[in-house]
């Protein structure tokens, strides 16, 4: 049901945002986790743990609230204009700190007690592109063509949770035994989608040589990345 009024707006949004920070706060500290992608899923957990959150606070200083918010006065909401700084510093304590708090709490105990350390990269395609620095990349596709090209400060790679693709800002001619041949004239980077792979190697640039080098620490030329 859409709320109809300021009023019913106003209840929805306590019900669901202190569910909302917690669960933004937990996810941020423990990674994303699988079942909570979904936006239904999300949803009904940010509104279970905002009702516990509100059932709490209620159990705890529900009089305090209620003349808070009430402020003996005439309307729900009479206390909240009487006393708009108390209010909002009630917001932000109940809506926004507690909840922040009580995931750090749980992600703390868990990090304790847990033998097993979670690690939050959600993917093993953002293990091999977060923070990795210059190199160059191998790619065999499901057609069995090679793709090879530099990866540097100019390309880019997905995250998760968007569909994994990767983009080479210079390609490099590769044999059909996947060994380098040289740089592409004139190139301009290469695009490869993560569904079209089969393999994909990560080679470090020669380090015996050193020869005058491009930006990022290309080679240029015909330079030609050890085979691992």
């Amino acid at each position: 049901m859409v709320p109809g009024t300021v009023q019913q707006l106003t209840v929805l949004l306590i019900l669901v945002l202190p569910g909302v920070f917690y669960q933004a706060v937990r996810e941020r500290l423990r990674g994303p986790l699988a079942t909570e992608q979904e936006p239904q899923n999300r949803l009904v957990r940010a509104i279970a743990a905002g009702a516990l959150l509100d059932a709490v606070y209620a159990v705890v200083a529900g009089p305090w609230l209620v003349r808070l918010l009430a402020g003996g006065g005439d309307g729900p909401f009479a206390g909240v204009v009487r006393e708009p700084r108390g209010a909002g510093a009630a917001a932000l304590l109940l809506i926004v700190a507690v909840p922040s708090a009580l995931a750090w709490a749980e992600a703390m105990w868990r990090r304790r007690h847990t033998r097993a350390r979670y690690e939050p990269t959600p993917t093993a395609w953002d293990a091999l592109f977060r923070g990795r620095g210059s190199c160059f990349v191998r790619v065999r596709l499901k057609s069995g063509l090679w793709v090879g090209g530099w990866l540097g400060s100019r390309s880019a790679a997905s995250a998760y949770p968007q569909s994994g693709d990767l983009y080479l800002q210079a390609q490099y001619r590769v044999a059909a035994d996947g060994s380098f041949l040289g740089r592409v004239p004139g190139t301009a980077g290469v695009y490869v989608r993560a569904s079209d792979i089969e393999v994909l190697e990560v080679l470090l640039p020669p380090a015996r040589e050193r020869p005058e080098r491009g930006t990022d620490g290309e080679r240029p030329g015909d330079g030609q990345p050890q085979r691992q």
